[in-house]
């Protein structure tokens, strides 16, 4: 219904869509905070190439932390998702009319329609999506299209709308120290005494569980690595993850006796969460949106992949000081690509971190489930 609209508008307006921003710049990501610290070179770049323009945000409450955290937006638009219809639609409508008629509109989102449809409303001069081979249906709807590919990385699909809108993105090295000045963290000085602290992300949001290892899991994983070693233990995560932080530092203490475990989920805001993850010796995690805060900040990394890739998640940062486990099965990476993954939930590319899988396992033969 609005695609031709849309069209016969852009015909009879004939309105310049040079690229380049000639006003303010509007962000639309809605879910996944991590997504939006891989973007945050992209973001920077536009900043600081910008300055007379403002950056602005429209995103959900659970984006928000992440967005405060970069230190670049001068306005924050939040939409409510928690539950209720009413929310939703009100505060979608009080965010579309604070950024109705802006500048330049990037939708970071996908996947999502009703993200497309958002900033068709807004009016834009230019409004700027990415396309892949299931969302054609953007053109005619957007006036500037970037083809997102799967397989490649998503920080430098963020960088190249950057670079296209004039913007020079900065270098690994910049972004790090203009990250730990913006949350007031100094730079890192390993205490050499004590125990060895290690921090441990095990939580991920709603959005593919299949990436987490479970409370017994962590603990087989820990004691064959760290058995034998003075360590110390933090759980990060968030305020919902506090009930599941507790079984968590249980099955961990059970499988490595007499170790201080840390259960920190939920304790501070974001901002200081950080700030105690740069205290910590090496972060251990699956894929989420603190993995990629710890490296931001240069914290020495431990991550374990499987429903999803890392070389397509992951901001090059040379001289990183990381290790990064990843199972590539046939079937893996399945997040985004599949409605549901195509092990109906079993994880073997996950199992694989924890034991050697059986060669139906490694070579599986899924069939479609009717």
């Amino acid at each position: 219904m609005l695609k031709p609209l849309a069209r016969l508008l852009g015909i009879l307006l004939h309105r310049d869509h040079d690229i380049r921003p000639k006003g303010d710049i509007v962000i639309l990501k809605m879910l996944g905070g991590g997504s939006l610290v891989l973007a945050y070179p992209a973001l920077l770049g536009l900043k600081k190439s910008y300055p007379e323009q403002k950056l602005r945000l429209v995103c959900t409450g659970a984006t928000r932390p992440f967005a405060e955290l970069l230190g670049v937006f001068d306005e924050i638009h939040p939409v409510d998702d928690s539950g209720s219809l009413v929310k939703l639609l009100g505060s979608s409508f009080t965010a579309l009319r604070a950024v109705f008629r802006c500048d330049t509109m990037i939708d970071l989102e996908v996947y999502s329609r009703l993200s497309t449809i958002f900033c068709l409303l807004t009016l834009a001069r230019n409004r700027i999506s990415f396309y892949l081979d299931t969302a054609y249906w953007r053109k005619g709807l957007a006036t500037h299209l970037f083809y997102f590919n799967r397989a490649g990385s998503a920080p430098m699909h963020y960088a190249q709308i950057a670079r296209e809108l004039g913007a020079e993105v900065p270098a690994a090295a910049e972004s790090h120290e203009a990250f730990l000045a913006a949350n007031g963290i100094a730079a890192r000085n390993p205490v050499t005494s004590g125990p060895e602290r290690i921090g441990l992300a095990c939580f991920c949001s709603d959005l593919a569980l299949e990436r987490m290892f479970s409370a017994r899991e962590w603990g087989d994983l820990l004691a064959r690595e760290m058995t034998g070693r003075d360590i110390a233990l933090t759980l990060f995560g968030g305020p919902a993850d506090r009930v599941a932080g507790e079984e968590m530092a249980a099955a961990v203490r059970a499988a490595l006796p007499g170790i201080e475990v840390d259960n920190a989920c939920g304790r501070w805001p974001l901002k200081e969460t950080a700030a105690e993850m740069a205290k910590m010796d090496r972060f251990w995690s699956i894929d989420t949106g603190l993995l990629h805060i710890a490296r931001q900040i240069g914290v020495p990394t431990t991550s374990f992949w499987g429903p999803t890739a890392p070389h397509t998640l992951l901001q090059d940062l040379p001289g990183t000081d990381e290790a990064v486990h990843y199972s590539e099965l046939p079937c893996s990476p399945c997040v985004h690509v599949h409605d549901e993954p195509p092990c109906g939930g079993s994880r073997p590319c996950m199992m694989a971190h924890l034991r050697e899988l059986t060669p139906e396992e490694r070579n599986p033969a899924w069939v479609a489930r009717s």
